[in-house]
Parts: structure tokens; sequence; C-alpha cells
């Protein structure tokens, strides 16, 4: 009897364990866009999105006549930045308070210059008018590159998902629970402790079974989610929002592989000694 439950006391310790990860696997991803500063972009996904908002402007170019280099010159890295972090607040307000925030709205006076002093554009029968289109659609443009997210339809359907669910509180809860999962796993691996008391190598077999199953369950869900169909989904409906998907995904799957080689490496240390105490227990 006391074998049974200290291994329904191990599987439980192994389910606690797990959930400690995904949840703080998704709290360290939430987290920081809900501070008061937003989360900080990565320089690949500058670099990409300055990549996207080329291909842009060179077809804006063709479509409404202006030279397109010292237009692409005027998205700088500092502008971008800029914008990411107006488009992080945005999302903050979206997961603090339940509804998006301020759109990211670009400083147009140096592009507005830009286009100005272009020959294409002052060729045009009204060179004021054309610039101020051409500077209202480069900006439009490279603000929907930065937050790929059409604003009607999300208002909408936030307050939609708002009349059914508490969607604050929903978060907030889940942004609480690794801590509980972890003393819960504390509590369990205790519990365990304390069945084995007469034995310790007992309670080091049980909480090294955890920690490798709990290793084994993390480390092969990370690999479902890198190969699930999610991202080509996403790249299909934009690629800028693909961009910002892989910075997190690729943050979240690192974070998670290192918790996995954490709890090998428990599961390791505890079945080393287990077996060192068999060993003396036997002499």
């Amino acid at each position: 009897m006391k074998k049974i439950l200290a291994w329904l006391l191990a599987f439980l310790l192994t389910g606690s364990l797990v959930l400690f990860c995904v949840s703080y696997i998704g709290r360290r991803t939430i987290a920081p866009a809900m501070g008061d500063q937003g989360a900080k972009v990565s320089a690949r996904v500058i670099a990409a999105e300055k990549e996207m908002i080329r291909e842009k402007i060179t077809v804006l170019a063709a479509l409404y006549g202006f030279t397109p280099e010292p237009v692409i010159g005027v998205i700088s890295d500092d502008v971008l930045t800029d914008l990411n972090a107006q488009a992080s607040l945005w999302w903050s307000s979206v997961l603090a308070d339940g509804m998006p925030g301020q759109q990211p709205k670009m400083d147009t006076r140096e592009l507005q210059q830009v286009l100005a002093d272009d020959p294409l554009v002052n060729q045009s029968e009204h060179p004021e008018a054309q610039a101020e289109t051409i500077c209202d659609s480069v900006s439009q443009s490279v603000v929907r590159i930065v937050l790929p997210m059409r604003q009607e339809t999300l208002n909408l359907g936030m307050r939609e998902a708002g009349k059914r669910v508490d969607l604050v509180n929903l978060l907030t809860f889940f942004i609480r629970i690794p801590w509980a999962a972890l003393a819960l796993s504390a509590l369990l691996a205790g519990l365990i402790a304390l069945l084995e008391s007469r034995q310790i190598s007992g309670c080091l077999k049980h909480i090294g079974a955890a920690l490798g199953a709990a290793a084994i369950v993390v480390a092969v869900a990370a690999a479902l989610a890198a190969v699930s169909g999610i991202r080509p989904m996403i790249q299909e409906a934009s690629r800028s929002l693909a961009v910002q998907y892989d910075s997190v995904t690729t943050d979240a799957l690192i974070l998670a592989g290192v918790m996995a080689v954490v709890m090998l490496a428990g599961y390791i240390l505890c079945m080393l000694f287990f077996r060192r105490s068999q060993k003396k227990h036997e002499a």
C-alpha cells in the first residue's frame, strides 16, 4: 500500500512539475508585455521588419512614382525600435485591461521632407498632395508591419470575448500559476520524503522518477510545438506576424530545453545517489 501511495505521489509530482514548466514559460512570455515600458524587441525582428519594409516601399514607389531609397533610409533602426515600443504598449493594454491600446503612430516629419525634395514627386501635377498621399501610405504600411493587427476586427473580438470571459482576471490567474505549481511540487516531494522516511533511497527513487518523467514530457511538448503547423498558417496570414511569432517561440523553446535539461540532471543525480545508497545497504 505504501509503494502504491508513493508512486501515486510521484505521478502527481510529475504533473505539477510539468504544470510549473508550462506556466512559467507562458509567464516569461507574457509578463514583459504587461510592463509599463512593454517588451523589448530583438535585433533579428528589427532586421526582418526592415527587409519587409524595403520590399513594401519598393512596391509603393512603382505605384506612386517616387524614389524608394531615400524613403527606405528614413525607416531606421531607431524609428522601428520606437514603433515596436508603441506596439508593445498596445499589447500591454490588451493583456492588462482587456482592450487594445493606442495604435502606434510614426513620426513622419523626416519622411515628409524627403518626399518634398524628391524630383519624381515634384514632377507630378500636385506635388504637395502627392507627397501627402505617399507619406500616409508609407507610414500606414510601416505601422501595419510592426503591428499586423486590424484594429476594428480586434476591438470587436475583444468586446465579444470580454462579455463571456473575464480575460484580465484569467490572465492574472495564469501568471500566478507557476508559483502555486512550484509550491505544490515541493509539498508532494515532502510527502514522498515523509512516506519513505525510514529509507531515504526510496524517496530519491520516486522523486527522481518524477523529475525524469517531467523532463521527457516537457521535451516532447517542446518538440511538438516546434514542428506544429501553426507557423505556416501565421506565415500565410502575415509575414511580419510570423517573424514576431518566431522570436517568441524561439525564446520559449530554449527555456523549455533548459528546464528539461535541469530536470534530467536532477533525475540523474537522484538515481546515482539511490544506487549508491542501495549498494551501501546491501553491503
